[in-house]
């Protein structure tokens, strides 16, 4: 595994320029939910928190929960495809498919290693999943062919920081620290760091809160941008589910679970909120904290994000796809991406 860090602040240079009008218009940057649940629980119909980005050929996984290649395969991308991955934070249900596209990228015969970004941290766990793969290597491939990468050749690893600013392929990636981890307003004293990022490509803009509650770091951060992908949770229905009669959560540690997802997370209004203040066109909610099918929980979801925006709001499913308006188009409709 190859490590680098990424400064507070990267200066990065960009070219501009007009477009002849023999050149094909930019490609517009997808993006897929690939697993809409509000984890750790398991569901039938959501799987773990995990994104893609598509910007033409070039691939990226945003945050990669248990069932991330599953749900990779049913948007008919192969693990091959993916070089980058970008993680939020390194809760387990936003990491843990880490290890299945790492271990089938090298029993794929990958000749390209895969470049995972994310929260300092993430180089120790990723030398975690190298050094549980050993096993799998020493055996070899089923083939009895030799992979072209070494496991310890198969990934590099860049440490991401607050404020980071820095090109991915043609796209340009910005960070900030969010609130996720903050403890009385304060950076979590034991450096754990959760972060929320912009991704400007072609012209257009989309904003991911991964977990966070609110925060004015964030809101700057996504000024202008066309979409929002924002995590979601309904309070009422997660007080009820941690205190009901059943509840798999020790009764200790119910209020403080409560109290939980009430600071460090983001309701519906309170994405609203923040999509409205940042002047965005489309609201996408996922990570969805909710109890029961989606189908069922939508309307309030909606009805909550709208009373604070007027904008386009979609409450996503596994597999839905998304594309950031242009900022000069005057509709965005939904922002499907059709």
């Amino acid at each position: 595994m190859v490590r680098s860090t990424l400064a507070a602040v990267l200066l990065v240079v960009f070219a501009s320029g007009a477009v002849a009008k023999d050149e094909p218009a930019p490609l517009a940057p997808i993006w897929t939910t690939l697993g809409t649940a509000g984890g750790p629980v398991t569901f039938a119909e959501r799987s773990q928190p995990a994104n893609l980005l598509s910007i033409g050929n070039d691939r990226m996984v945003i945050d990669c929960g248990d069932g991330c290649t599953e749900r990779l395969a049913g948007a008919g991308v192969s693990p091959m495809a993916v070089r980058t991955v970008i993680i939020s934070h390194l809760h387990q249900d936003h990491v843990a498919g880490l290890y299945g596209l790492i271990g089938l990228r090298w029993m794929m015969g990958a000749p390209t290693a895969i470049t995972i970004y994310g929260p300092p941290g993430i180089d120790e766990l990723v030398d975690g999943i190298e050094r549980s793969l050993a096993p799998s290597e020493k055996i070899g491939l089923p083939s009895g062919a030799r992979s072209p990468l070494a496991l310890s050749d198969m990934v590099k690893v860049v440490v991401v920081n607050d404020g980071a600013n820095v090109m991915v392929g043609g796209t340009r990636v910005r960070a900030v620290r969010n609130s996720h981890f903050d403890e009385g307003g304060q950076p979590a004293a034991n450096g754990s760091v959760s972060l929320s990022y912009r991704f400007d490509a072609n012209g257009r803009a989309i904003g991911y809160t991964g977990d966070t509650g609110p925060s004015d770091a964030v809101t700057r951060l996504f000024t202008g941008v066309g979409l929002i992908v924002s995590e979601a949770a309904d309070l009422r229905a997660a007080e009820a589910a941690i205190n009901a009669p059943n509840s798999p959560v020790p009764p200790a540690a119910r209020a403080g679970l409560v109290r939980h997802i009430a600071e460090h997370h983001l309701t519906p209004a309170q994405a609203g909120a923040m999509a409205a203040t940042a002047g965005a066109r489309c609201l996408v909610l996922t990570h969805l904290s909710i109890s029961g099918p989606t189908a069922m929980a939508a309307p309030a979801l909606q009805a909550d994000a709208r009373g604070k925006f007027t904008g386009s709001i979609s409450i996503a499913r596994d597999l839905d796809r998304f594309v950031a308006p242009l900022p000069e188009a005057r509709s965005p409709g939904d922002c499907a991406a059709r």
